[in-house]
């Protein structure tokens, strides 16, 4: 996807995740800027706060703010369609399980899948 439309953020997105899990972090971090401060989805900034987390760059704060601010107006308005990504979210870059535990029940009562089931239990046990 990424060669076809070299645009698509999707396939940005993903690549940047399998680069930052190889080690390439430079390269995920680079192709991550450009998509979190362009997209108005929160999922570009949140990788990028993790992954700057996990490089020890406390740059990871602004991201992690604006990545929250953004899943909190989007379950706001949409709850049932981003209860599961702010979930991950706050178990992940935004540390904050008492946040994630009930996006992740909501999530798994519209969605009783294997993942929705793993999201839940993830947050009960960090909680």
């Amino acid at each position: 996807a990424r060669r076809r439309v070299p645009a698509y953020a999707p396939a940005q997105g993903h690549l940047a995740e399998v680069e930052a899990e190889l080690g390439e972090t430079e390269s995920a971090l680079a192709r991550l800027h450009s998509l979190a401060a362009s997209s108005d989805d929160p999922d570009y900034a949140a990788q990028l706060a993790r992954i700057l987390r996990d490089a020890g760059c406390s740059q990871f704060h602004h991201w992690c703010r604006l990545a929250a601010a953004r899943y909190d107006e989007l379950v706001a308005s949409h709850p049932e369609a981003f209860a599961d990504h702010a979930a991950e979210f706050w178990l992940a870059a935004g540390a904050d399980p008492e946040r994630a535990l009930p996006l992740a029940r909501m999530n798994f009562e519209i969605r009783k899948t294997p993942r929705a089931y793993d999201l839940l239990a993830r947050a009960v046990a960090a909680n």
